[in-house]
């Protein structure tokens, strides 16, 4: 809830970098006023479902990349006669 709003300040900071212009920190927070009259408290979570949607996945691979490699390192020391699974 406390990050939200910082990663749409940090959004409104970059994007306006992107049309040429910077804005202080200020103007970004004026502009998230702005978005929140207009939107209500919809406004400061703007575009939040985006950066949830990537979080899910990119940790769900994060989990499925360490279970492979947990899985692969066992097996490794298995095939070499460095872990006895049944001493486990």
């Amino acid at each position: 809830v406390v990050t939200n709003p910082l990663s749409r300040l940090e959004v409104i900071m970059q994007t306006s970098k992107i049309s040429g212009k910077s804005i202080s920190v200020v103007e970004a927070v004026k502009e998230m006023i702005t978005d929140s009259a207009q939107f209500g408290l919809r406004g400061i979570f703007r575009g939040q479902g985006i950066g949830i949607f990537k979080a899910i996945i990119s940790l769900s691979l994060f989990h499925e990349g360490r279970h492979f490699m947990q899985d692969a390192f066992k097996q490794y020391n298995i095939n070499h006669g460095y872990f006895d699974p049944s001493l486990a």
